[in-house]
C-alpha cells in the first residue's frame, strides 16, 4: 500500500513522497550514504492491467541529480543510480535507489591524468586534490599532523582508497556529510539528540559479539624516507684512495644502522582482551614513518575491536524534538538486555518508512573505536540505575 512518508525524494524540482517503503542509510564504514524507495508503478500498471486504478504518476530514470529529505530537512544530495521494475499477476512496482555524491569516489579511479604522487602535503591538501575533479568540497575539523613526505597513488586505485589510506595513517576519520562534502574529523564531538533506553524508547534490540576479526597484536610495517635527515656532516672525497682488496672487504647488510632506522617503520598495537597468541601484520600503503605506522596499527586494532561488538536498536520516529539521529554522535545507552550502561558511538543510522510507520535503526559501538584518545573507562559500564515497570507478584506459580 502506498502511503505519504516523512521521507521524500526531489528530482528536477518535483517532490515525491508517496511510497510503499522508503529507506535512507548513513554508515561510518560505508562512506557514502544511500537511499532506496519502492512504490507502486502506476504508469505501467495502467498500461498493463485493465483493472488498474490511478495514482501518482512516477517516471524516474537512472542518472539525474536528486535530494533526499527527512522531515523537510535535506540529508542527502546525490544521483539516482538504479531503477528496478517488477510485475506480477496482481501488481507492478518500481524500486529507485542511489547514493550521495561521494559514491563516485568509491567507484572511480583517482587522478587518471596524474600526478602519481604528491610531495610534502598535509592530509587535507592531498584529499582536496583527489576530490577536486569530482566537484566535492573538503573540510578538516582536526589537526592532521605532519605533512606526508611522499603521498603516492597506486595504479587503478579508487579515489576513496587513495584518501582513506592517508586518513588511516593519521588516525583520522574521513566521511561524507551526505550533501556534497568530505569531512576529515574524529569521532564523537557532538552528542545525539536523546537517550537510547531499553526498557524505554527502544522497540527492538539485537547485538553481535565476535572475536573472529580481533588479534592479540596488530603490526603495521612500512618505510619512510628520512634517513638522509639523520646524517650529520658530509663525506669528503679522497683522490688518493685506492679500491679495497677483496680480502680487506667486510660483509655488509647493504644499509647502515642509521639508514635502517630512517627507512624501516613498525607500529604495534596490543588488544589486551585477546589473551591467546593471535598476531596479524599489515603493510602500510603510504610512505610511513614510525608515528604513522603506530597510528595505523592502533587504528586497525581499535576498529576491529569496535566492529566485533555492535548493537542495533530500533526506535520510533526519525529523531527527538525535531533533531534527527545522525552518525558520529555520542549517545547515552541504557540497554538492560544487551548489558550496556554507558556512552556509545552511533556508527549507522537507517531511517525507514513503510506500512509499519516511521522508525530509525541505530547501530552503536564502543566510542573509542575510531579515535586515538585513551580508552580509560569508556568500555566500562556505569552502575545501572534500577527501574521498575510494576510490582512483581511473588506468590505466582508456574502454569
Amino acid at each position: 500500500m502506498t502511503r505519504k512518508s516523512g521521507i521524500s525524494l526531489r528530482v528536477a524540482g518535483v517532490v515525491y513522497d508517496q511510497w510503499t517503503s522508503a529507506e535512507v542509510t548513513r554508515d561510518l564504514k560505508d562512506f557514502s550514504g544511500s537511499f532506496n524507495f519502492v512504490l507502486r508503478d502506476v504508469k505501467r500498471s495502467l498500461q498493463t492491467f485493465d483493472f488498474a486504478t490511478g495514482g501518482v504518476i512516477t517516471d524516474i530514470k537512472p542518472g539525474p541529480e536528486c535530494e533526499v529529505l527527512i522531515a523537510g530537512q535535506v540529508v542527502l544530495k546525490g544521483h539516482v543510480e538504479s531503477v528496478d521494475r517488477e510485475i506480477s499477476e496482481s501488481s507492478a512496482s518500481v524500486s529507485i535507489s542511489g547514493r550521495d555524491k561521494t559514491g563516485d569516489l568509491v567507484d572511480s579511479a583517482a587522478l587518471t591524468d596524474g600526478p602519481s604522487e604528491f610531495r610534502n602535503v598535509k592530509l587535507e591538501e592531498a584529499v582536496k586534490r583527489i576530490a577536486e575533479p569530482f566537484g566535492l568540497g573538503v573540510r578538516s575539523e582536526i589537526d592532521t599532523g605532519e605533512p606526508f613526505t611522499r603521498y603516492s597513488l597506486d595504479l587503478a586505485e579508487t579515489a576513496f582508497s587513495a584518501t582513506e589510506k592517508g586518513a588511516r595513517a593519521r588516525h583520522a576519520l574521513i566521511l561524507s556529510d551526505g550533501v556534497g562534502n568530505i569531512v576529515i574529523t574524529q569521532t564523537g564531538k557532538t552528542r545525539a539528540p536523546g537517550k537510547i533506553q531499553l526498557p524505554g524508547n527502544v522497540i527492538a534490540s539485537r547485538g553481535s559479539y565476535s572475536h573472529a576479526g580481533r588479534y592479540s597484536k596488530t603490526f603495521v610495517r612500512g618505510q619512510g624516507e628520512k634517513a638522509g635527515k639523520n646524517r650529520s656532516g658530509s663525506a669528503a672525497l679522497d683522490k688518493t684512495a685506492e679500491p679495497l682488496a677483496p680480502g680487506d672487504r667486510q660483509a655488509s647488510s647493504g644499509a647502515t644502522e642509521m639508514e635502517r632506522k630512517g627507512t624501516a617503520a613498525t607500529g604495534i598495537a596490543t588488544d589486551d582482551e585477546i589473551t591467546r597468541h593471535r598476531p596479524i601484520v599489515h603493510l602500510a600503503r603510504s610512505k610511513a614513518d614510525a608515528t604513522a605506522a603506530q597510528d595505523e596499527a592502533d587504528w586497525r586494532m581499535r576498529t576491529a575491536r569496535g566492529a566485533s561488538e555492535e548493537v542495533t536498536v530500533t526506535v520510533k520516529g526519525f529523531g527527538v524534538n525535531g533533531q534527527l539521529w545522525r552518525v558520529n554522535e555520542i549517545a547515552e545507552v541504557s540497554d538492560a538486555f544487551q548489558d550496556i550502561e554507558r556512552d556509545m558511538l552511533v556508527v549507522r543510522v537507517s531511517n525507514r518508512s513503510d506500512e509499519a510507520g516511521d522508525v530509525s535503526e541505530l547501530t552503536v559501538m564502543s566510542p573509542e573505536a575510531f579515535d586515538a584518545e585513551p580508552t580509560g573507562k569508556r568500555r566500562t559500564n556505569r552502575t545501572r540505575r534500577k527501574t521498575t515497570s510494576g510490582n512483581l507478584d511473588n506468590t505466582a506459580r508456574g502454569l
